[in-house]
């Protein structure tokens, strides 16, 4: 759910982007255990196919609408980790993070979460939506300074505030 909200801030579309993707998932499972790869832990595989495919069939929802959408409120649930090892100063600059991020424009955010966060090459978000590979990389860049700066803006203003 995670992976498909930072592509689509509309919650209930998002939700029909992962069952969408679930589906896509169960249909080619047999495809994909009768295709083993030469070394590699099978779980790590299976968890980086299902990642490619929330986030293929995300894109793919936002093709449909031919829009990118824009910021919208976040649901509270999604922040929601039931793990032991998060702390709770974890889960805050998670979130500050993720809002930041969601402050982005639109298409600086989509493809700053396909380079930066899911991994993706500069040409493969390129073939992805449809653009060149310089204006790919040049988005990025401009995505990534922005966010930097709000970061660093955000940390000098907190530290105004601690006492030493």
């Amino acid at each position: 759910m995670k992976a498909a909200f930072r592509y689509i801030t509309d919650f209930d579309k998002a939700k029909d982007a992962v069952h969408d993707s679930f589906i896509k998932i169960f249909k080619n499972l047999p495809q994909f255990l009768d295709n083993p790869s030469p070394g590699g832990n099978l779980e790590y595989r299976l968890m980086s196919w299902i990642k490619r495919i929330v986030i293929n069939t995300s894109i793919d929802c936002l093709r449909r609408e031919k829009t990118i959408p824009g910021m919208t409120e976040l649901n509270e649930s999604v922040w929601d980790d039931h793990s032991d090892a998060v702390s709770a100063e974890t889960n805050v600059l998670y979130k500050e993070l993720l809002v930041e991020l969601n402050a982005l424009s639109p298409t600086y955010r989509l493809v700053f979460n396909l380079h930066a966060i899911d991994g993706y090459t500069h040409r493969e978000i390129a073939e992805m939506l449809h653009l060149t590979t310089g204006g790919v990389k040049s988005i990025y860049f401009k995505a990534k300074d922005q966010l930097q700066k709000k970061l660093s803006h955000m940390a000098n203003h907190k530290a105004q505030y601690v006492k030493p």
